[in-house]
């Protein structure tokens, strides 16, 4: 039996209007990564496909290797110009 985590997703700024919602909790099979969340994400919510996003977990920048656990709050924010 597979093993899911489950991990709120909080939509802020723009990215807001792209998920027509500020929160949601998308189960992520373990072991859960950010690149994975986001592949996920896109997977069940289409209208994701090509939005370029930051990551924050816990309120701190993450990287796509970046392993989850159970609970984490994921912020989704536009990518700023950099």
């Amino acid at each position: 039996m597979a093993r899911q985590l489950r991990v709120e997703l909080t939509f802020l700024d723009s990215i807001q209007q792209v998920a027509g919602r500020s929160t949601m909790w998308l189960e992520v099979p373990v072991p859960g990564t950010v690149a994975r969340l986001l592949a996920l994400l896109c997977e069940r919510q289409p209208q994701f496909a090509g939005v370029q996003m930051q990551v924050l977990v816990n309120g701190a920048p993450s990287k796509p290797q970046q392993e989850l656990r159970a609970g984490d709050g994921v912020f989704l924010l536009p990518m700023t110009a950099g």
